[in-house]
């Protein structure tokens, strides 16, 4: 065979594995299914707590609004029962609105966690700094947060409770409007994914701009309640 000859069959030879190979390429493989390996379930229902343990609020905390929280909760627990459901809770005091949640799981963590009211209430106070409250920016924090959850579907029921007397003490006013903003857009969507707010023992001078800020985020009558220090028998959510 001519030097020429074997040059052709060897190159005709390179050409035809090189589209084999090409054509083996273009072959769809068939994926192979496999069981998730984590857990995934939608919550039924979430309730968020933020707390303000800050100086101006502490008192009030401990004269009666831990009872309050501790009402909230029991009817929480007997309403959702049998449900997929979480707690998350958060603060607001502090010059730092950063670490704002503290805890998130199920009722049942929650009572593993903190094995009497006392460890609960203590836990607060120990991540508690009195000298002041972001209320703006940790308001948006925790709505963020919630929407954020992953279990959290467009089916899962929304409650956040505020124990407040919701005084935002950042005292430059350009970041006080900057940081309104910010959090007016994220109660307008934590409100058109359908969740709801509480807020009790709000200070008389700030209960109406926290019902006009509602108002601007787009809630209705029925999903949002603003009860001052002046309310003696508040109104209670309810999560059927």
């Amino acid at each position: 065979m001519t030097d020429f000859l074997q040059s052709v069959l060897r190159n005709a030879g390179i050409a035809a594995v090189a589209i084999a190979v090409g054509i083996s390429g273009c072959v769809k493989t068939e994926s192979i299914e496999q069981p998730p390996p984590f857990e995934h379930r939608e919550l039924d229902a979430c309730l968020a707590y933020v707390v303000d343990q800050s100086g101006s609020f502490n008192q009030i905390w401990e004269n009666g609004g831990y009872d309050l929280f501790l009402r909230i909760s029991d009817q929480f627990f007997v309403d959702s029962m049998g449900g997929e459901t979480k707690l998350v809770i958060a603060q607001l005091s502090g010059k730092s609105a950063v670490n704002v949640v503290l805890f998130e799981g199920r009722p049942t963590d929650l009572r593993n966690r903190f094995q009497s009211p006392e460890d609960l209430a203590r836990f607060l106070k120990e991540k508690s700094d009195p000298s002041g409250s972001q209320v703006f920016e940790a308001t948006r924090r925790v709505t963020d947060y919630v929407m954020a959850m992953p279990d959290v579907t467009e089916q899962t029921k929304l409650m956040t409770v505020f124990f407040s007397d919701m005084v935002d003490t950042e005292h430059d006013a350009g970041e006080r409007s900057a940081v309104g903003h910010r959090m007016l857009s994220s109660l307008t969507k934590y409100r058109e994914l359908g969740g709801a707010l509480a807020m009790y023992y709000v200070s008389p001078q700030e209960t109406p701009r926290w019902r006009r800020i509602c108002a601007e985020a787009g809630f209705e009558r029925g999903r949002f309640v603003i009860e001052s220090t002046l309310v003696e028998n508040p109104v209670l959510p309810t999560f059927n």
